[in-house]
């Protein structure tokens, strides 16, 4: 009684083909997976700026043409002042707003491998306002001081460590000269930053309202209050982060990822079909005898997955292994030390990756399926 056909048999005797398949797919994925770990730092790094710091603070600007043509409740035909009044004072009575203030404001930057993202933060005039700003965004001071004169500044420390600053030094040297020094660092999840304006040297002046997460759609409120927005104006609140984060961050990565992925993938699958096909013609011989002894085409069509199975598993056994250590060590050994936010683990990117290899193998069966059509005995062979 003849034996099912070993899978091993082929790998094992023939190590420098199956080694080099396993090799192409396991860098692959290991590569890709690099990439991606690097890609994300981009959302990680962004994420809290733009998804956690709105739940807690807005910056609004609404320009006098939206106040002139708006009918704002409460003030339909009142002037530009009037109506902003009404707006604010309406604001200020909703519970939960925390504060309303009118201030200059600078831009804190985070670098990412790719892009980058600057965040608004508030230049108050007193040093009381700044701590009511800190404890509510829930900032601790870990180092320096508070400002307590013109120019003088606290920055998170994600943003000191990402940017290679430290207290002491000049803030954004590069753009505002010697204006604004570094007093303090404060440690956040959500990287506050806060000052004291320098005369009229600033990224913008708006409304700095602290509100809590209720209260965080405030273009929801102008809309409810008449006011009609236009692209000229500036509401910096959650909803608008949000869609910021998902246009500018989680959509974009994901597209370039799918698109590395597809390339690279695609080259794999090119490769492995043509060395899979050279593998088959230099095997028709050994499938024509097994077919002359008396084992079925199916027989012999499982024989062959088996062994592509063991190929394709070891190569994503081996990526793993490969890729996981790979991304643990650039991000502590690259990434921390650069301030870059990342992180290693990504159980997600491995599934998909993981699909990846099973539709390769799903685009083998073809070359596999045509091979067995073209088995033939001894006999018909002699036919």
């Amino acid at each position: 009684m003849k034996s099912n056909l070993s899978a091993w048999k082929y790998v094992k005797n023939n190590k420098k083909s199956v080694a080099t398949m396993i090799s192409a797919l396991a860098l692959s994925f290991a590569v890709i997976y690099i990439v991606h770990v690097l890609l994300m730092t981009s959302v990680e790094g962004f994420k809290p700026m733009l998804l956690e710091f709105p739940k807690k603070v807005g910056f609004v600007n609404i320009s006098e043409k939206t106040l002139e043509r708006s009918k704002v409740k409460g003030a339909e035909n009142g002037d530009t002042k009037e109506k902003m009044q009404v707006l604010l004072d309406t604001l200020r009575a909703k519970e939960g707003i925390k504060d309303i203030t009118w201030a200059q404001v600078l831009q804190a930057q985070l670098q990412a491998v790719i892009g980058m993202w600057s965040e608004e933060f508030p230049l108050y005039t007193t040093t009381e306002e700044i701590e009511r700003y800190l404890d509510h965004t829930g900032a601790k001071l870990v180092k320096g001081r508070l400002p307590e004169a013109a120019g003088e500044v606290v920055i998170s420390s994600m943003v000191l460590k990402n940017r290679k600053m430290q207290v002491g030094d000049w803030f954004r040297k590069e753009v505002f000269g010697e204006t604004f020094r570094i007093v303090g660092e404060v440690e956040s999840d959500i990287m506050v930053s806060a000052g004291m304006p320098n005369h009229n040297y600033n990224c913008g002046s708006y409304y700095v309202i602290q509100y809590d997460e209720e209260n965080a759609d405030l273009t929801a409120f102008f809309t409810e209050m008449g006011v009609e927005l236009s692209a000229g104006d500036i509401v910096y609140d959650l909803p608008a982060h949000r869609e910021h984060f998902r246009e500018d961050c989680d959509e974009l990565i994901a597209d370039i990822v799918n698109t590395i992925s597809a390339v690279v993938m695609f080259f794999v699958a090119v490769t492995m079909l043509i060395a899979y096909v050279s593998f088959l013609r230099n095997r028709v011989n050994e499938y024509c005898l097994y077919a002359s002894i008396g084992y079925r085409r199916w027989e012999v069509y499982g024989m062959m997955m088996r062994e592509m199975t063991i190929i394709f598993g070891i190569g994503f056994l081996l990526g793993t292994v490969m890729a996981l250590p790979t991304a643990l060590i650039v991000k502590t050994a690259i990434l921390d030390p650069a301030g870059i936010v990342s992180v290693a683990w990504y159980p997600v990117m491995i599934a998909k990756l993981g699909a990846i290899m099973l539709l390769i193998l799903g685009l083998l069966q073809i070359p596999v399926l045509v091979s067995i059509r073209k088995i033939k005995t001894i006999d018909e062979i002699e036919d």
